[in-house]
């Protein structure tokens, strides 16, 4: 198929310079003929000799001239063409053969030294594109110049339209059509290719799994940190609970002791009013001997020793003391 493409390519190239209007040169440079009469088309200028010297340049629109005194010399399109560029081996910076084609784009900007100033300018500019492709691939590796594409094709288009600035065309830009390695070459970087992909995926694979590592330690690490905070958080709340447990029993017990000394201070007190009154004495001298004797019998009872009283039967001695007792407490009220 390329074969095919190639040999209708060259067709095309052989075939250009008998057609009425090609890129850059239209027609036949030095054979135009014409009758007194010549209307010269839009986007296009003529350069008219009078006996073999430039004379003028014929613009768009209609003109006179005596035929063989002034002659068509040049024909030249302004408009912006394309030059296909055929295919041509490079050699990459790494030593590896490869096949490139493309197309320049150009434009006559000054129709004099686009006639006068080069002999053939699709030719030249052809060749002048392989020469400075061949440059600029030589400065690429293989994997560059497929990743450099843009790099290559400014590089190309520079260096071209610093070349022919001085015939009066701009290259504005060239832009590369294919890339054509050997077989054994493409098979290569199909295996590096697919190698670059083995080796990306397993490197995904690993900070995946680095990842996984990284994420699983820091949630075990927050987990325990929410751990210890909630112990903390459980050891404040039961201190607090602790402490107000205290200070509510400290608070009740206080209140039961003050409520018990208050009724034993009431009692205390209804006993001493009592004691004031008629036959009270008397009944709080009986009183204490009940006790006495009680509390004897019980200790007697609860204990494995013998308790034998220093004087067991010396009652009026336990209620003298109690008399004095009371007589004491009265003499402190009034």
């Amino acid at each position: 198929m390329r074969a095919v493409l190639g040999r209708i390519k060259s067709t095309r190239r052989r075939v250009q310079p008998f057609q009425t209007r090609g890129f850059i040169t239209v027609g036949i440079d030095g054979s135009h003929m014409h009758f007194g009469v010549f209307i010269v088309p839009q986007a296009e200028e003529w350069m008219i000799e009078r006996f073999g010297r430039f004379r003028y340049a014929a613009t768009p629109g209609l003109h006179f001239g005596i035929p063989f005194i002034y002659k068509i010399a040049y024909k030249r399109s302004l408009k912006e063409t394309a030059l296909p560029i055929q295919p041509q081996t490079a050699i990459t910076k790494d030593n590896v053969h490869v096949e490139l084609d493309g197309a320049v784009y150009t434009k006559v900007v000054d129709a004099y030294e686009a006639s006068y100033g080069i002999e053939d300018p699709e030719e030249s500019i052809t060749v002048l594109a392989q020469s400075a492709m061949r440059k600029q691939v030589g400065e690429l590796e293989l994997d560059e110049l497929f990743l450099e594409r843009e790099r290559l094709n400014s590089g190309i288009a520079e260096a071209l339209d610093e070349a022919t600035k001085t015939w009066g065309i701009r290259v504005f830009r060239y832009e590369i059509a294919d890339i054509h390695v050997d077989g054994k070459i493409r098979q290569a970087m199909e295996q590096q290719s697919n190698a670059e992909r083995m080796r990306r995926a397993e490197v995904l694979e690993s900070e995946g799994y680095r990842q996984k590592l990284i994420n699983q330690s820091e949630g075990e690490r927050q987990s325990e940190i929410n751990m210890a905070e909630g112990k903390a958080q459980h050891t404040l709340l039961q201190a607090e609970a602790e402490a107000k447990k205290t200070r509510l029993i400290a608070s009740a017990e206080a209140e039961r002791i003050r409520v018990r000394s208050e009724a034993t201070a009431d009692g205390i007190k209804k006993i001493a009013d009592a004691l004031t009154e008629d036959g009270g004495k008397d009944a709080m001298i009986q009183r204490l001997a009940e006790q006495y004797l009680s509390e004897l019998s019980e200790m007697a009872k609860s204990s494995k020793m013998v308790i034998v009283p220093d004087k067991p039967n010396d009652v009026r001695a336990v209620m003298a003391t109690a008399l004095g007792m009371f007589d004491g407490l009265k003499a402190k009220k009034d």
